[in-house]
């Protein structure tokens, strides 16, 4: 786990904009600070390219491009951390461990192809040699594709092989902790070579001992634009961090407790702020080694911790010649082992809507930028939702001869039409989304069976309504009324009924006309003819 998470840390240090002894003092805390509050045996903190992809969006607009990398940075970084941890902690203690689900797993797939797809943009130009590129991802690649003219030849050929060695490694020796030996390759290369002298950026000055403790040294001027940003670094980070927490839970048959992982989540973020580190969450390929090489336990992050701590007082200074174009290959190797290309076929072959929501979130944060790719890619759940919510069925059912049951008639056959008595039922909601669709669905019944004395509704599967929903029920009913049929209803939940008391709609159907069975609310209005054989 050593070797992973050295090397990743600081790797991806660089990548949230900050100088590259931040990764590790973020691995130290987020490792010491999860096991307190966590309840995954499992999951392994640090620091997670896609949540450094997310800060660095969020605190470049406020310090400039020219920043990144300076005390300035580090110190919105550090704050930006805090506002996360707060976010995460106000989350857990309102027990709204529910928000994990409201992002669909099509746009979140979305997110993870964008995302591996714009950082491995974002770090091509420190294989080049070329000057970084400011822009949306896509205004990057072209904008590193322009000055492919002035790449720096040495910096290629380090940066080539870097990458072209941990791509073999990935796949004929998976096991072996490419990533360190890589670094260690590449800082004997440039001490023997002497290569920053030919040109090559390196890491430079790694002060080696511990951090200062203190807040991050910045006003309250950018408040409201870090908490913007804390919220786009819990949709990422949390989304990352459950999902791998799950696995292990699934894998190893224990429960996780969801709003608990919320302030465990927030509690490792906060606390990194302390040391002018960055938000870091629950990684899943970190999480993955660390089960491979045996983890039953927090213990083992606990021990981890120790090791990057020995790092810091005795190793750091080692990485002060490391290539800055090794440290973008073994970020683009990582952003690598998460493209996978099958689930655009596979939402593509299965669902449609799916596949359109998938590439929307990809193509958001490609096109338009990481905060506002995920802006868009809320927005799509919430379509995806109120779509699918909006097309509740409304069937049209018959009485089976022999046990007196109601059954949809489009899909049952032998089935009764019962005498001058309309019943249907309801498959789901009725609210906003649905209201007008439900008065449709209604009066094109009421027109194929001749406007009979009673429409009866079936609203066993009505678990949610809303005002909306209970003014539709008051139009529909005076409609009928005026056509000479009544609006009975059966089976309607008590919170449901309640609130449509409240709303006034059961004054419009008339309490007479509310039944808890449907046999009951036909017997009620359509006699003899629904009765048992008996």
């Amino acid at each position: 786990m050593w070797a992973l998470l050295v090397p990743q840390s600081l790797a991806y240090a660089t990548l949230a904009g900050v100088p590259v002894q931040y990764g590790l003092y973020t691995a130290f805390v987020a490792l010491l600070a999860y096991p307190v509050f966590g309840t995954s045996r499992h999951l392994v903190q640090g620091p997670s390219a896609a949540v450094c992809a997310v800060s660095a969006a969020v605190i470049t607009p406020i310090v400039g491009s020219a920043a990144l990398g300076g005390g300035k940075a580090v110190g919105y970084t550090a704050a930006l951390a805090l506002a996360t941890g707060a976010v995460y902690v106000v989350l857990g203690l309102l027990r709204m461990g529910w928000i994990s689900t409201f992002l669909s797993k099509a746009v979140m797939a979305g997110f993870v192809l964008g995302f591996s797809i714009g950082i491995i943009i974002d770090q091509s130009h420190k294989l080049f040699g070329t000057p970084s590129v400011d822009g949306t991802y896509l205004q990057q690649l072209w904008g590193t594709l322009e000055a492919i003219p002035d790449t720096d030849l040495t910096t290629l050929a380090v940066g080539a092989c870097s990458l072209g060695v941990l791509l073999v490694m990935r796949y004929t020796l998976p096991r072996w902790p490419r990533m360190l030996l890589v670094m260690a390759l590449a800082i004997v290369a440039s001490s023997a070579l002497h290569l920053d002298d030919h040109g090559v950026a390196t890491t430079g000055d790694v002060p080696t001992g511990l951090f200062s403790v203190g807040l991050p040294d910045v006003g309250w001027s950018q408040a409201s634009a870090l908490l913007v940003g804390a919220l786009s670094v819990v949709f990422v980070g949390f989304s990352e961090s459950l999902a791998a927490a799950r696995a292990m839970a699934r894998k190893h048959d224990y429960e996780i407790d969801i709003d608990q992982e919320l302030i465990a989540q927030g509690v490792a973020c906060g606390a990194t702020a302390f040391v002018g580190g960055f938000a870091s969450d629950g990684s899943l390929s970190k999480t993955s080694v660390a089960d491979a090489a045996g983890q039953r336990s927090q213990m083992a992050s606990l021990i981890n911790a120790v090791f990057i701590l020995l790092t810091l007082l005795f190793l750091a200074g080692l990485f002060e010649t490391l290539p800055a174009a090794a440290l973008g290959a073994v970020v683009i190797d990582a952003m690598v082992g998460l493209i996978t290309f099958s689930q655009l076929r596979r939402y593509y072959r299965v669902n449609r809507p799916d596949w359109v929501f998938f590439m929307g979130a990809g193509l958001g944060i490609l096109c338009f930028g990481i905060t506002q790719g995920i802006l868009i890619g809320v927005i799509l759940s919430l379509l995806l939702l109120i779509a699918r919510a909006s097309r509740t069925s409304i069937r049209e059912l018959g009485r089976e001869p022999a046990s007196g049951s109601f059954l949809d008639l489009s899909r049952h056959d032998g089935l009764e039409p019962i005498a001058d008595v309309i019943v249907a039922r309801i498959d789901g909601p009725l609210f906003f989304a649905d209201a007008d669709r439900f008065r449709a669905r209604v009066q094109e019944l009421v027109r194929q069976n001749g406007a009979p004395p009673a429409l009866v509704v079936d609203a066993d599967a009505i678990h949610l309504t809303d005002t909306d929903g209970a003014d539709v029920l008051t139009q529909v009913a005076q409609e009928l009324r005026s056509g000479g049929t009544s609006l009975v209803l059966a089976r309607v939940h008590p919170p449901v009924l309640e609130l449509w008391r409240r709303a006034g709609a059961i004054d419009v159907v008339g309490e007479d006309l509310v039944f808890s069975t449907v046999r009951g609310a036909v017997d009620a209005v359509g006699g003899d003819a629904v009765r048992d054989p008996a």
